[in-house]
């Protein structure tokens, strides 16, 4: 997982009482990799390879852009952790907790959503190969 994301400026770790919060909240069971790079690097931006980009949300900051895009409404059983600040929305599907993409705009799930990982060792894997085709 570590050559996918040598290029992404990481923030630090988050707070255990901040993780706490963001578990009793949640409704659905994150990846255990993500709850471990969370407590590694509290959100993080930059590039996958040659050609993505990626903003990982913070953890503080997760629910509120989660109601603001009103992902409830127009995407839900999804719940939103980070963009590539391109339109493209990468969220947990809260069935199976695996990882997709799809667009902020016209965000209603219509068509399906693309598969991007079961783990987030595998999210960044499908980016960085994306970034190098």
């Amino acid at each position: 997982m570590q050559k996918y994301i040598e290029h992404l400026k990481r923030n630090a770790p988050a707070a255990p009482n901040e993780l706490s919060i963001f578990l009793s909240k949640v409704d659905f069971t994150p990846l255990a990799d993500y709850i471990d790079f969370i407590k590694m690097s509290n959100g993080a931006q930059g590039k996958i390879g040659e050609n993505s980009y990626l903003q990982i949300w913070q953890i503080g900051e997760l629910f509120q852009y989660n109601k603001d895009y009103e992902v409830d409404l127009y995407a839900p059983g999804y719940f939103i952790f980070a963009t590539n600040l391109g339109g493209t929305a990468y969220a947990f599907n809260k069935m199976d907790s695996s990882i997709v993409q799809f667009e902020f705009v016209g965000m209603l799930i219509d068509d399906d959503p693309i598969f991007c990982g079961s783990t987030l060792s595998e999210f960044f894997s499908y980016l960085y190969i994306q970034a190098e085709e």
